[in-house]
């Protein structure tokens, strides 16, 4: 596997190096006849200056209330076109990185075609995001009850400095019939 130069820091190479990942498909979606998947980040922020690269895969989770002792992970290297005020990564753009790592560990915590829907979430921001930058974001699932699926996110820079953290509900799709 190829990875981006923005994470060739002693940080990136260590998190990349534990035996224990498994790496989720990077496959950009496309439009597939008229229904578009995930054309936020594939077709808006996937540039050279919004996410230069984005590595996504599962680990063990240490938290004490990830209910399945596993985490949806993404490590990401954002440029300045994602900024609020210059040389900030917007606030709204946390909130978005935040649903997406989080709606990933709910959808492969209850795998479905249809992935599930955000119901709320909760931010809370605890320091900027400097630009540009490399930050780790992840999610575990802290509760299940039928449909219904809670998650707990952070956003970090790898070396356990916080900016951002998130608790979610997510709502499964209702089975076909």
């Amino acid at each position: 596997m190829t990875i981006h130069p923005d994470f060739d820091t002693p940080w990136c190479k260590k998190l990349l190096a534990d035996p224990n990942l498994k790496w989720r498909e990077q496959v950009p979606d496309r439009y597939h006849g008229k229904t578009v998947t995930n054309a936020m980040f594939e077709q808006t922020l996937y540039t050279e200056h919004g996410i230069r690269a984005h590595l996504a895969f599962s680990r063990p989770s240490e938290e004490p209330d990830a209910i399945e002792g596993t985490e949806a992970c993404f490590l990401m290297s954002i440029g300045n076109g994602l900024d609020g005020k210059r040389g900030r990564a917007h606030g709204g753009f946390n909130a978005l990185v935040l649903d997406q790592v989080s709606g990933s560990a709910s959808h492969h915590m209850k795998p479905d075609p249809n992935p599930p829907a955000t119901a709320t979430i909760t931010v809370d921001f605890k320091a900027p995001i400097n630009t540009p930058c490399v930050i780790f974001s992840r999610a575990w699932v802290i509760e299940i009850d039928r449909r219904k699926v809670w998650v707990k996110a952070v956003i970090e820079d790898g070396e356990g400095h916080v900016y951002a953290s998130a608790k979610s509900l997510f709502v499964a799709a209702k089975p076909s019939l």
